[in-house]
């Protein structure tokens, strides 16, 4: 086995993987409305997602700790506002959900925003007097999709803004497959068989 065999099948494991992972999601649509989905890949975890309207205390369980929220810093927040636009919010059979931002649950830009704003909320902060929830969002547009920093007052009730929705994330059943580990092991198989298949046709020579 040649040195290109064994780079082609690293591209084909590395490709398995990949495939492997994103075919995980599952769309949750009913009438053509996008309300969530399941085993959303969150830095290796997975994750089921519902996008809900109505107040902060609600959606998360009174909205009184930040143990309420399935993430507490910036950056897990960041990380599942990234995989949403990744892996949720796209065009595929049951909808275009990238392009028409009104296909989501919660979304209705008829005012010509042209918008949806998923806000994943990971802490609060005072403003003003103000209580607020800090968020991460991801801003789902008809032209380009964008990462926000969003502050919300914790009494707003999201069913009055057409734009805006939660995004509340709770652990999937789902474990995950440790599929490049898995690549490796049959990368060192493939090497073996290569070495063996060498040593016989020295052999044969002799």
């Amino acid at each position: 086995m040649t040195i290109r065999s064994l780079a082609i099948a690293a591209a084909l494991v590395a490709l398995t993987a990949t495939s492997g992972l994103a075919a995980t999601v599952q769309l949750n649509v009913v009438g053509g409305q996008l309300f969530g989905a399941r085993n959303v890949d969150v830095n290796g975890t997975f994750y089921d997602v519902e996008f809900v309207d109505g107040t902060c205390a609600i959606v998360f369980n009174g909205c009184d700790s930040v143990s309420d929220f399935e993430f507490s810093t910036l950056d897990l927040a960041e990380a599942a506002a990234i995989s949403l636009g990744d892996t949720v919010f796209v065009d595929g059979p049951l909808g275009d959900f990238d392009s028409d931002p009104t296909l989501t649950v919660g979304i209705d830009t008829f005012a010509g925003s042209g918008r949806g704003t998923i806000t994943v909320p990971y802490d609060f902060t005072s403003e003003f007097g103000i209580e607020r929830i800090v968020a991460r969002s991801f801003v789902n547009r008809e032209t380009s999709d964008l990462l926000s920093f969003s502050l919300v007052p914790i009494g707003a009730d999201l069913s009055d803004d057409d734009t805006r929705t939660f995004a509340r994330f709770t652990p999937s059943q789902l474990t995950p497959v440790p599929l490049p580990a898995g690549g490796f092991l049959l990368l060192a198989g493939l090497a073996g068989l290569g070495a063996l298949r060498a040593r016989r046709n020295k052999d044969t020579a002799h």
